[in-house]
């Protein structure tokens, strides 16, 4: 099965590879087609030139000459415009090559045409040569602007100044039509009435067009790896250029049709480059504009739709976070003992209100041997599901611990404390979560309870069957927390002796600091409560605590999770 998959997937690859190929080779092909096209044309009107060849009438030629020729001025300068402005936009290196090239051949354009054979004049007399040497000087500078320009890296930016470009092609475009209408004699010979082009004018011509075969590759090569058609365009341009080029190698007279033939190719090269440049600079970033914002209008359009998906797949997630939630408060729960027990005449009454579904709290009452009962009350900093699952920590290491190190030493509680602390520290918890612990044994035959304290400051009330209200103090020890590296704690035990009658109080800081502004029950109102009530039992007491603090509660939420547990000394069964 590995081995058919993996021959499908070749296939499927070679396809897909095959398709791409075929896709790049038909960009290809449309330009072997156009130089097959012009090839095909510039023979036909070889070989019919001889038989057709012919020289205009001047006037009808100057028209249509101008006519041409004002066709790529106007595109030479809209090119530098766009490539002008663009520039500011987006900073690419090969506009600054564009611009004043396009500026300065549009303005030696401009020259040629005004000073061609036939036409009034423009500042100096009109004359074949001239003219000629504004063209040579002109497509110079453009054969050599577009093969510069191809050098430098499509994606390069720079931060030049465009305006100094501006000013040296200004300079540029004055200094040549200074050199040429007044210094013509500078130049050598291009053209010579009667007898036609100069060997300098054709090799001239050949040179340029080498220059333009030069940038087609270039080109061909930013089309290789970016696929975009624009450089087609740009070839495609150049490709007429050549052959109007090829088409001024071969006129005898500036009126002729060789001659008439290389204007037409030169502004349809000049529109081909105009549009690839165009939706190079313009056109595309605005296509993807209104793309963009024919998506917007359509996500407008359904935002309400997709609003409401959104709104029912966060409520599907909120409640199965919400029944996870309820599970692990079930759980947790499960953890506790009932919250009426008696255990060989001793009473618990308990109460466990989080603050949240799940709860920092936890507490247990547990039958060590015949003669010990374990108790503990812990508080974990925090609420919710890490607080919830601390607990559970606590509750695995501490109680199995206390029942395993009793052996034969009946009041041993700080040791599992000690234990807590040591395993808390080797393990991997937050270093900013910590744990208060209240943890004591009742012997049940001498009735005295020994407890150690680890950072609780809700300390245990005793009641004594007299009615003084003593607090269990006498053992402050040190936070279960992550500073095992730098302090190591001792735990010390401390006693109590009861009585039958007795009743001890145990909560956490829940009950008495759970408010910003206020306490719910203050400690000596707690004391109080535990007094005048001394008479009731534990279930009666823990019921009437409890509606206290539903009256308390039910104008503001509690913020911390409260619980209670009350051990009394019952009548011994032994």
């Amino acid at each position: 099965m590995y081995r058919i998959d993996n021959e499908f997937n070749g296939v499927m690859l070679l396809f897909s590879v095959k398709e791409k190929k075929i896709e790049l080779d038909q960009q290809y092909m449309k330009l072997i087609w156009l130089w097959v096209g012009l090839l095909a044309t510039f023979h036909f009107v070889g070989v019919l030139g001889e038989k057709y060849y012919t020289v205009l009438e001047i006037n009808s030629f100057i028209y249509h000459h101008t006519y041409l020729e004002f066709i790529s001025i106007i595109i030479s300068f809209m090119i530098f415009i766009v490539t002008y402005y663009t520039y500011d936009k987006n900073k690419r290196a090969r506009l600054l090559i564009f611009f004043p090239m396009f500026f300065i051949v549009g303005m030696i354009d401009f020259f040629h045409t005004m000073v061609y054979e036939g036409m009034t004049g423009f500042f100096v007399e009109s004359n074949a040569p001239m003219a000629t040497t504004f063209w040579i000087i002109g497509r110079l500078i453009f054969a050599m602007g577009m093969l510069g320009a191809a050098l430098v890296p499509y994606q390069l930016k720079t931060n030049y100044k465009r305006v100094y470009f501006v000013l040296v092609s200004i300079g540029v475009s004055g200094l040549v039509f200074y050199l040429v209408a007044y210094q013509i004699h500078l130049f050598p010979a291009l053209f010579i009435e009667g007898q036609g082009l100069t060997p300098l004018k054709v090799v001239l011509e050949y040179f340029i067009m080498a220059l333009m075969i030069g940038a087609i590759f270039l080109y061909m090569r930013d089309y290789q790896k970016t696929k975009n058609l624009v450089f087609i365009y740009v070839i495609a341009g150049l490709s007429f250029g050549i052959f109007a080029e090829a088409s001024f190698t071969l006129y005898k007279s500036v009126h002729d049709t060789y001659n008439f033939m290389g204007h037409i190719y030169k502004a349809i090269s000049s529109y081909l480059i105009f549009k690839g440049i165009f939706i190079y600079n313009l056109d595309a970033p605005y296509l993807k504009l209104a793309e963009a914002r024919t998506k917007l209008i359509e996500y407008t359009e359904n935002l309400e739709e997709i609003v409401e998906e959104s709104t029912q797949e966060v409520k599907k997630v909120n409640e199965k976070v919400l029944e996870d939630l309820e599970y692990a408060r079930r759980i947790q729960q499960s953890l506790l003992p009932e919250k009426e027990l008696l255990i060989d005449g001793i009473a618990f009454s308990s109460e466990y209100i989080p603050c949240s579904n799940l709860s920092g709290d936890l507490y247990d009452v547990y039958k060590i041997n015949d003669d010990c009962i374990g108790i503990f009350i812990a508080d974990v900093a925090g609420h919710g599901v890490s607080a919830a699952l601390m607990t559970m920590f606590i509750e695995r290491v501490l109680v199995s611990d206390t029942i395993n190190t009793i052996q034969g030493i009946e009041d041993s509680c700080e040791k599992p404390l000690m234990n807590l602390y040591n395993v808390f520290n080797e393990s991997d918890f937050p270093d900013e979560m910590h744990i208060a612990v209240f943890n004591a044994i009742y012997h049940i035959p001498t009735k005295t309870l020994s407890y150690c304290t680890a950072g609780m400051n809700s300390v245990p009330m005793v009641v004594r069957n007299s009615g003084e209200v003593e607090m269990l103090d006498q053992s402050q020890g040190f936070p279960i927390c992550k500073l095992g590296d730098f302090f190591h704690p001792q735990y010390v035990k401390a006693e109590a002796r009861l009585e039958e009658g007795d009743r001890i109080f145990f909560y956490t800081d829940g009950l008495v600091e759970n408010f910003k502004s206020h306490t719910l029950i203050q400690e000596n109102t707690l004391k109080k409560m535990l007094y005048e009530n001394k008479h009731l039992l534990g279930p009666e007491l823990k019921m009437k605590i409890s509606r206290e603090i539903c009256k308390r509660t039910q104008i503001e939420e509690i913020e911390d999770d409260i619980t209670f547990l009350i051990m009394d000394i019952l009548q011994s069964k032994r």
